[in-house]
């Protein structure tokens, strides 16, 4: 079955190559305990790099609807969030109440329900990949060859500053 997924990602992900970093995307969310909810990916922009990885603002916006009936056409207010492109230290950043948060992540690995979110804005801005299933058998191999050790730690972590992820 997971076969049959393949020319379909491989189809996705050759779409948003082919997107200036601007375009919208919704890229694919989840339902749980009566809502759902999505995210639409307005675009991404370099702000550091070392040799450890990538930073990136990602602007976003969101959209939530009850489990039994149509998304809405109209999303949130769009938001500035931080990804940390690496294979050593992956992680997703947001701001809460004055104080930013890294959700350290393990492509192909293993997932908590904490950071299932965090998957497809990760995906998207650093592999240019958006779904359908980030949690697949596929996946694993992707993350495989794109270097993931696959046994790095699922944490949530307090920053100073969003640049405090590259140390």
């Amino acid at each position: 079955m997971l076969k049959q997924f393949l020319p379909l990602a491989t189809f996705i992900t050759a779409i948003f190559a082919a997107l200036p970093a601007s375009a919208e995307l919704i890229l694919p969310g989840r339902c749980h305990m009566g809502m759902c909810w999505d995210q639409k990916f307005l675009g991404k922009t370099l702000i550091d790099q070392s040799a450890d990885g990538k930073l990136y603002e990602v602007e976003l916006a969101s959209r939530s609807w009850p489990m039994e009936s149509e998304p809405p056409n109209t999303f949130e207010t769009p938001r500035t969030n931080y990804v940390f492109c690496s294979t050593d230290r992956p992680a997703y950043i947001f701001e809460s109440d004055g104080t930013y948060f890294a959700h350290l992540l393990n492509p192909g690995g293993d997932w908590y329900g904490y950071n299932v979110s965090d998957y497809p804005v990760y995906w998207a801005t650093c592999h240019n990949f958006v779904g359908p299933n980030f949690f697949s058998e596929e996946m694993t191999n992707r993350a495989i060859q794109l270097g993931y050790p696959l046994d790095l730690p699922s944490d949530q972590i307090e920053l100073a500053n969003v640049r405090d992820i590259m140390n």
